[in-house]
């Protein structure tokens, strides 16, 4: 099987469970549950029925999602494109690219990609110790931080 078909399959495949899903959450909610009135329920009573409502909606995105990146994944490949790193310009691995069929990426780039994004930029935040080592000041109800009641400095 080539990945020109591999690509259709899977993009058939993930139509059906967008289908399903969407006609899932057609289904009112009220449907969904055993109850005869909705009058005399409190409403944390419907609180796992809006947990997985909410997480098919989630479901749903993510799946449209994955639809879009294999659609994008069949236009490279109807351009020639299809198998080529975005980042080096370097062949994809055939190992990877029959396990995740609308990669972009090499396995390396990948990899380094995964590195960058292990050290979000919140880490890089300094604390007040070091602000104040820093001679930088923040000020907390009208005070600065490393200051008394009275205003005389507690370093």
């Amino acid at each position: 099987m080539d990945y020109e078909q591999m690509l259709q399959a899977k993009k058939r495949e993930l139509e059906e469970v967008i289908q399903k899903k969407r006609d899932l959450m057609m289904i009112p909610i009220t449907e969904t549950v055993d109850e005869l009135s909705m009058y005399d329920q409190h409403p944390a009573d419907l609180g796992s029925e809006m947990y997985e409502r909410e997480k098919d909606a989630g479901l749903l995105e993510f799946y449209e999602l994955e639809l879009e990146k294999l659609n994008d994944a069949i236009d490279h490949y109807k351009k020639g494109e299809y198998g080529i790193c975005e980042v080096c310009g370097k062949s994809i691995e055939k190992e990877r690219l029959s396990r995740l069929l609308n990669t972009t990426l090499c396995a390396q780039c990948a990899r380094d990609q995964v590195r960058e994004n292990e050290h979000p930029a919140q880490y890089d935040l300094i604390n007040a110790g070091q602000m104040s080592d820093e001679g930088e000041t923040f000020q907390v109800a009208g005070y600065d931080f490393f200051e008394d009641g009275d205003g005389s400095s507690s370093s």
